[in-house]
């Protein structure tokens, strides 16, 4: 079990996220993503940063080689899966670990009628909706859901808030797995197995078991085992082959993006210096394709 100090880090990440989208931004417009609302999520420190927006990114860079790089493109690859999902028809959107996520605000007319359950801790969707109110387009609907994945039961509070397992769905888990022991990613994947018909898809990235054991030696590794240390040890596993670890749960692996590949897509035409992302780090779309 995870200390106090370390649950509040790992909840404090999401202002990370955001601000290195919304610098992402900043110096390289749509280009780095399409993530218009980040700024909302903010903390004062993080907007003065952003005053000095090339030398806040030359900090971040050397600080923390591949985080500009990954936050950038993996919030481009989730933008397009969910972009496409959404023109193939789709029913519930479901947030895992949902932190500033404004999908359901900067895709509302893509998702059209389709539910968005946001789940997360209970501060982060309090912070989530404080840092909204009253902005035009938090108009649209969504469902809290809190929850501890560590202790909580998945699949109870999302049917405790009308989620339909037979409506065709997609998940999203952004930047959560590596904060989770094997035994509660495994148990997120059984849950959401069982709350999917065929057709509904998952997104989510994770870390290589190999840098799970001490494997540093990729762009940026080293430097990220020790922030992750230094948060009090919030690197809790690692994934050593996503297709097999899907196929025990009903998914097939349609598309699996590693550092270069993502470095091919999304960041190859950025302006300024070459751009890479964090080496351990993969993105994997899974679609559900049998009963449990």
């Amino acid at each position: 079990m995870q200390t106090r100090r370390a649950r509040d880090n790992v909840a404090r990440t999401a202002h990370l996220t955001a601000w290195v989208r919304a610098l992402g931004r900043l110096t390289a417009g749509e280009a780095a993503n399409g993530d218009y609302l980040a700024e909302q999520f903010l903390l004062p420190s993080q907007r003065r940063f952003n005053r000095l927006p090339r030398v806040s990114r030359w900090l971040l860079e050397r600080l923390a080689p591949g985080a500009f790089g990954y936050f950038n493109a993996r919030t481009r690859y989730f933008d397009e899966v969910l972009h496409r999902e959404s023109l193939a028809g789709l029913d519930q959107l479901v947030l895992l670990g949902a932190g500033f996520d404004s999908r359901p605000w900067r895709f509302a007319r893509e998702l059209g009628g389709a539910r968005v359950f946001e789940v997360d801790l209970a501060q982060n969707l309090s912070i989530r909706s404080e840092r909204m109110a009253g902005h035009p387009a938090a108009a649209a609907p969504a469902v809290s859901v809190p929850i501890d994945f560590d202790r909580d039961d998945l699949a109870e509070a999302l049917s405790a808030r009308g989620y339909r397992a037979s409506a065709r769905t997609l998940f999203l888990w952004e930047g959560v797995t590596y904060y989770l022991p094997a035994s509660a990613v495994q148990a997120v994947l059984s849950t959401i197995a069982t709350l999917s018909r065929e057709g509904s898809s998952l997104v989510f990235d994770y870390v290589t078991q190999s840098f799970f054991e001490g494997d540093h030696t990729s762009h940026g590794a080293a430097r990220l085992a020790d922030g992750w240390r230094r948060l009090g040890n919030v690197h809790r596993s690692g994934v050593a082959d996503a297709s097999s670890l899907l196929a025990r749960f009903g998914f097939q692996l349609r598309s699996e993006l590693d550092a270069v590949e993502l470095e091919r897509r999304y960041l190859s035409q950025l302006p300024g210096p070459v751009v890479r992302a964090w080496g351990p780090m993969r993105i994997a779309h899974a679609v559900r394709v049998r009963a449990s």
